[in-house]
């Protein structure tokens, strides 16, 4: 009997975390899209931050998912810190939906919801329906799994010792208290999920293994417990991460603190809503709510002085760690479309640095003479372009590595290659330079038609290059077939240039190398160009 309570207990947790898992990842993906535009609407105004907290909460049905990406977000200077606490607040209420869908009787549901949703996902295409119907499938199995952890310890009420067991839960002293609060809170650190310990706390309760003030006191212990995720997620990260971290244990212990000193008139205070002698579940569903939405209106208007506070506490980075160039990082694999988004709006950055390479150079060739306040500029951007491909690329592979659907890997397929051209391109652009130093500390000069080329050459590719950087932000194929046109010309001119040097060779021969150098890195950067365009018009 005790092995088939525990196999049956922990395969019921098992289906729990299993189903938790694919159905906050499933309305992830589907409400990926709405996210953005929530966020992207965020101002410092505390009320309406909250209200994105709890509305992206309620999409994703994960406060974990959320305040790591408040996190990850801060960490990427994409949210303020203020804004930051803001969601974490809301993110608080947002997660107390799922202990209202834990209350309802509808278990003996799970097990038809997983069959039916797995049927039609089998034999579905459609990349959006399958997500959906995966978070179907993932209800189903939150559902059984809860179900399956209520029938599994329905024997204990019968067995003495255990019962005895969970009396040292019991709640009968401010101590008494604390310490069920702290088991609460390490049993949510360990499995990472608020919602499975609500789970198993509706089921011990459901069940008369503990009572109705236990039950409250490990649930304001759930709630400090659930923030271990945000505090792991931050090591490593910047200050203003760190702090958006520390703000969420900071906000729920100072909640724990406040309500578990007045925790007698609390329970009164719940028991004018719902009396738990009939629906304990319910009444556990309300106490986590309550206490949630008490916390926020609290601590609303301490988000200022908070905010200060923890500047205070959590210094400022060093030189040393401020060393990223773009707004990337781990931290934000929690919406992979904002990444995604994100990483295009760096490579836009890439392509800037890239035209004030091109202009840098243009500028040398009208006066070798500035090579001496440039030659440095340009090798320090082409290393910058270095580290914008290291941070991009380490994102986006860690991106690849889960479960995307087909259109978001393409789309990170794009913008790989696309970055990894535009470095390429910085390259070629640097050795440019170097070989127009090589002329000015050789005292060579470059004949009025070989510096002609050189112009045309230049002006040609600069022009293509701004096209198509133009096309990969808006996504206009017309550009992108203009570009295969363009693109020929360019190979033309080429030719033409470098016929006439072979006609042309009575030169010195540091010239002579030099400048077939310098036309064939032109001719590099057009064939880079041009795998762009390839890899859009196969889209």
């Amino acid at each position: 009997m005790y092995l088939k309570i525990i196999f049956e207990l922990i395969g019921g947790l098992g289906m729990f975390l299993y189903g938790m898992e694919h159905m906050s990842g499933s309305m992830q993906k589907i409400a990926g899209p709405k996210l953005k535009k929530i966020l992207s609407s965020l101002t410092n105004n505390r009320i309406i931050g909250i209200l994105v907290g709890v509305l992206i909460t309620g999409l994703v049905q994960s406060s974990s998912v959320v305040t790591v990406m408040a996190v990850g977000f801060t960490n990427a200077s994409l949210l303020t810190l203020k804004q930051a606490l803001g969601i974490i607040l809301g993110a608080n209420i947002g997660t107390t939906t799922t202990g209202w869908l834990l209350v309802l009787n509808i278990g003996k549901y799970g097990l038809p919801m997983i069959g039916i949703s797995a049927i039609l996902y089998m034999f579905n295409k459609k990349e959006e329906i399958r997500l959906k119907l995966m978070a179907v499938m993932g209800f189903g199995f939150v559902f059984l799994g809860l179900q399956l952890m209520s029938s599994s310890l329905s024997p204990l009420k019968e067995l003495p010792f255990f019962m005895e067991m969970f009396k040292i839960f019991k709640v009968t002293s401010y101590v008494t208290l604390l310490k069920a609060s702290l088991i609460g809170a390490l049993m949510t650190a360990m499995v990472q999920s608020s919602s499975a310990t609500l789970g198993i706390t509706i089921a011990l309760a459901t069940q008369g293994l503990i009572d109705y003030p236990t039950s409250v006191a490990l649930v304001l212990g759930e709630n400090v417990g659930t923030t271990i995720t945000a505090l792991l997620a931050s090591i490593g990260a910047k200050a203003n991460a760190k702090r958006a971290a520390y703000a969420h244990t900071l906000i729920n212990l100072i909640g724990l603190l406040w309500v578990t000193s007045i925790f007698k008139y609390y329970l009164r205070f719940l028991d004018m809503f719902i009396d738990p002698t009939v629906y304990i579940g319910v009444s556990i569903a309300a106490a986590h709510t309550i206490f949630n939405i008490s916390n926020v209106i609290v601590l609303i208007p301490f988000i200022g002085p908070l905010n200060n506070l923890l500047e205070k506490i959590v210094k400022n980075d060093t030189e040393e760690e401020e060393t990223k160039v773009t707004r990337l990082g781990s931290l934000m694999m929690t919406l992979p479309s904002l990444i995604i988004d994100q990483t295009k709006i760096e490579i836009l950055t890439m392509s800037k640095l890239i035209k004030d390479l091109f202009f840098r150079i243009e500028e040398i060739l009208y006066e070798p003479a500035k090579i001496k306040n440039y030659l440095e500029e340009i090798s320090k951007m082409e290393d910058k372009l270095d580290l914008y491909e290291k941070e991009i690329y380490d994102t986006n592979f860690t991106l690849l590595n889960k479960s995307l659907d087909k259109k978001l890997t393409e789309e990170i397929r794009v913008n790989l290659l696309t970055c990894d051209e535009y470095e390429t391109m910085s390259d070629y652009l640097n050795r440019i330079g170097n070989r127009l130093n090589m002329f000015y500390e050789s005292s060579i000069e470059v004949d009025e038609i070989r510096k002609k080329y050189l112009f045309n050459l230049h002006s040609l590719i600069l022009d293509l290059f701004s096209d198509i950087t133009k096309g990969y932000e808006t996504k206009e194929k017309e550009i992108f077939l203009t570009g295969i046109r363009k693109y020929s010309h360019i190979k033309n001119v080429y030719n033409e240039a470098k016929k006439m040097h072979f006609e042309n060779s009575d030169i010195p021969s540091r010239l002579n190398t030099g400048y077939l150098d310098i036309i064939n890195y032109y001719r590099r950067i057009a064939d880079h160009i041009h795998n762009i365009i390839e890899n859009f018009i196969k889209i």
